[in-house]
C-alpha cells in the first residue's frame, strides 16, 4: 500500500474539513467557514433569495435569511435598519425587494428604538422609507410586506 498517496496535508477533499479549522458542513455536502448573522444580512440584502440556489430551494433560503434578519433586529435593531438603508441607498443590490422585506421586518419586529431609528415607519420624520422605496412598484410592495 502506498501510504503517502492516501494521506496528504496539502489538499483535503471538499467533503472533509481542513484539519484543525473551524469549518462547518454546508448545504452542498462540503465544508465552509460559518458566517455571522450580520454578514448573512448583508448577503441577503445584496443577493436576495429569489430562485434559491443550486443546493437550497428558494423557500428554505428565504426562511434561513429571514431568521438571520430577525436575529439581527433582536440583537441591535438600530444597526440592522442602518445596514438595510445603507445597502439600499448605495445601490449595491440589483433588486430592492430584500431591503423592503427586511425593513418591514424591522418595522414589525423591532422595539421602539428600532422603529424610530432612521425612521423605519412611513409616518416618522426623516423617513428612510422614501429612500428605500424609490420606485412606485416598491411603494406598492411596502404595505403588503408589512401585513
Amino acid at each position: 500500500m502506498a501510504y503517502l498517496k492516501r494521506i496528504t496535508t496539502r489538499r483535503p477533499p471538499q467533503s472533509a474539513p481542513i484539519p484543525g479549522s473551524t469549518q462547518v458542513p454546508n448545504s452542498a455536502r462540503g465544508f465552509t467557514w460559518q458566517v455571522d448573522d450580520w454578514t448573512r444580512l448583508r448577503r441577503f440584502l445584496v443577493l436576495g433569495s429569489e430562485g434559491g440556489s443550486y443546493y437550497a430551494s428558494e423557500q428554505a433560503l428565504t426562511l434561513a435569511n429571514a431568521d438571520a434578519v430577525a436575529r439581527c433586529i433582536a440583537a441591535d435593531g438600530v444597526r440592522a435598519v442602518s445596514t438595510i438603508v445603507e445597502v439600499s441607498e448605495r445601490g449595491a443590490a440589483p433588486k430592492n425587494d430584500p431591503a423592503l422585506f427586511a425593513l418591514a421586518m424591522a418595522a414589525g419586529l423591532g422595539d421602539i428604538e428600532t422603529r424610530r431609528s432612521r425612521a423605519s415607519s412611513r409616518q416618522a420624520p426623516g423617513c428612510c422609507w422614501r429612500s428605500t422605496c424609490r420606485a412606485r412598484c416598491s411603494r406598492a410592495t411596502w404595505p403588503a410586506s408589512r401585513a
